[in-house]
């Protein structure tokens, strides 16, 4: 008899294993992208169902996924900074340690783990404090990206009345000085816009400017256009060489005339004009 009970219990194991039913807590991901830098993480959605989380649920001091079933994951495409510490591209799962007045983070190496279960402290990356804060209610776990600068994200992750914050940061400018050199270095011949628009880039953010000014003299060697005259001259008044920015002005102008275009470009030419003077 209890042969024969084995068997239908089995049995009924592998028929329900063979069905996929909808989860309690639902799959999740949220994707953010920052300069070349795609940030990815995927969790599951527990709810609150008028329980008590925090302390309770979700237990002080200890390990927790960060969500349900299978562990939390953050994926960076590129390499990143988070509080400081360089994190090479890569996937890890993020646990935490909530606290009632300090959470502590925890990016670990093995990123394919069910919950916690299996979490070895030897296999961390980094481990860093935040601080959580008094939120809005959220019935169902969230991680959501928000102040998004050129060059930083914030993660949050919001539960019940909790909040908890960390900055992801990205050299943007060097990867992007890297992507222009190999892009310039296949331009073709008569390409002056690949040129004029990296100098560009760059004079608009104030670094490499003695690589913008070489490229924008080989914009302005492959095409009689008025653009990089302009943007030569905003190189030059970055490098406080006012006198022959105000030369590339006048530049700018004499070319312009020619382009009928150009009337659409005149406010900038004044604007930057006015402001070499302004520096003269």
């Amino acid at each position: 008899m209890k042969k024969i009970l084995s068997v239908l219990f089995l049995t009924t194991i592998t028929i329900f294993a063979q069905v996929e039913l909808p989860r309690l807590s639902p799959n999740a991901s949220v994707n953010q992208k920052i300069g070349y830098t795609n940030i990815t993480v995927e969790y599951c959605r527990p709810s609150v169902h008028n329980r008590k989380i925090w302390g309770d649920l979700v237990p002080y001091n200890k390990v927790w996924r960060t969500g349900a079933n299978e562990a939390t994951t953050i994926q960076f495409s590129t390499d990143v900074t988070v509080d400081g510490n360089k994190i090479p591209a890569g996937r890890y799962s993020l646990f935490t340690i909530p606290d009632v007045k300090e959470w502590t983070i925890i990016f670990n190496k093995v990123d394919k783990q069910w919950g916690a279960f299996n979490y070895k402290e030897d296999q961390d990356f980094i481990r860093f404090k935040v601080t959580p804060k008094e939120n809005e209610f959220v019935e169902s776990l969230i991680f959501y990206f928000s102040d998004i600068t050129q060059n930083s994200v914030l993660l949050n992750i919001a539960w019940e009345k909790i909040k908890v914050s960390f900055k992801i940061e990205i050299d943007v400018l060097t990867q992007a000085y890297q992507k222009v050199k190999e892009g310039l270095a296949n331009a073709k011949a008569d390409d002056w816009q690949s040129y004029a628009s990296s100098a560009n880039y760059f004079a608009d953010n104030n670094v490499y400017l003695d690589d913008a000014l070489i490229w924008i003299d080989k914009a302005i060697s492959i095409g009689d256009n008025y653009y990089p005259f302009f943007v030569k001259a905003k190189i030059l008044f970055k490098q406080n060489k006012f006198k022959d920015a105000l030369n590339y002005i006048n530049k700018t102008r004499e070319v312009g005339r020619k382009d009928k275009n150009y009337e659409f470009f005149v406010a900038q030419v004044d604007m930057l004009e006015k402001l070499i003077k302004e520096k003269m």
